[in-house]
């Protein structure tokens, strides 16, 4: 072969060549691109992605937290609702004090029929019409207090005022008299007449035993005037309704017998006066000379903090020697 067709020949094989890798290049890069493509995207999937397992984990991780922030919150809750009720009943004690001022030192009657009571509108409380309503302490003592009864009722119970207010008049007057968040100590201050208050037979038997004036409390800073309370109504078949919180009266442990039960029940509102235990197991309990606090309920298992004729503990109302 001459050397002509030999050159030729080396020409052809190397170009054959050259194709041959740029051709095995061309695959290498497409293969390297479409590898490029593909990896990113999948690393993408790997990071964003939730297995089972983990998402699992996060779930109990979260269930665990709301379990230790519950109890925080709900005793947060309870501590504010407490101190909103301590400063209603401190504005109460005030309020029973600028009364008895005003009247010359005479103490609000508890529970006294015969008194004119008066609505917001200031309008004369008709006691015909509306039952025993403007008996009770409730409505005689609104004026103090602007009649803004939202310091008569707090907590939940305060929801209950909303809804009294778009029913009708009689129904609200009546209503928010029997139950008020905070029960006063009526038999032994200002008087009771469904407890021997103002009848002149009792008082013949047993003497003077409730204060009617200022002057007649020896220890104001001692003797309970408001207290937490909740109530019952009778049920149309007998027996007790269910339990509200509020009632217009609490009651002391003793009269002429005892009247607490051996322990307080919060489901039986008789059993410890009609008080309260709502915050925490404590009762919020207000003075006559305008202070008031939370207290437990055996700590008020004391007539010296009740009347203010009782000289001992467990002392008794008792006739006249």
């Amino acid at each position: 072969m001459s050397a002509t067709g030999l050159t030729a020949m080396a020409v052809v094989a190397s170009s054959a060549t050259s194709s041959s890798a740029a051709s095995a290049s061309a695959s290498s890069s497409a293969s390297s691109s479409a590898v490029t493509r593909r990896c990113p995207l999948r690393k993408v999937a790997s990071v964003a992605g939730f297995t089972l397992v983990e998402l699992l984990v996060v779930v109990a991780i979260i269930a665990a937290l709301t379990a230790l922030a519950l109890p925080v919150i709900l005793h947060a809750r309870s501590a504010s609702e407490r101190v909103r009720e301590v400063a209603s009943a401190r504005m109460l004690s005030m309020a029973w004090q600028q009364y008895a001022q005003d009247a010359n030192g005479a103490i609000l009657p508890g529970y006294k029929s015969g008194l004119p009571a008066y609505d917001e509108t200031h309008g004369p409380i008709a006691t015909q019409t509306i039952g025993v309503a403007a008996n009770r302490w409730v409505w005689r003592l609104a004026p103090y207090i602007g009649h803004d009864l939202r310091a008569l009722y707090v907590g939940d119970h305060e929801r209950l005022l909303h809804e009294l207010e778009a029913t009708d008049m009689s129904n609200y007057l009546y209503q928010t008299s029997v139950f008020p968040s905070f029960g006063l100590n009526s038999v032994w201050v200002g008087g009771d007449e469904t407890y021997g208050g103002f009848n002149s037979a009792f008082l013949g038997l047993f003497g003077k035993f409730y204060a009617s004036r200022l002057s007649e409390i020896p220890q104001p800073a001692s003797l309970i005037v408001f207290g937490s309370a909740h109530g019952q109504d009778a049920a149309p078949g007998g027996g007790m309704g269910e339990l509200t919180e509020g009632f217009f009266r609490v009651r002391s442990p003793n009269f002429d017998t005892r009247t607490w039960a051996s322990a307080y029940d919060a489901a039986d509102a008789a059993s410890w006066g009609n008080l309260s235990a709502r915050h925490g197991g404590d009762i919020v309990v207000s003075y006559a000379d305008g202070h008031a606090e939370p207290r437990a309920p055996q700590e008020l298992d004391d007539m010296r903090l009740w009347a203010p004729n009782a000289d001992a503990k467990d002392w008794k109302l008792t006739p006249q020697q």
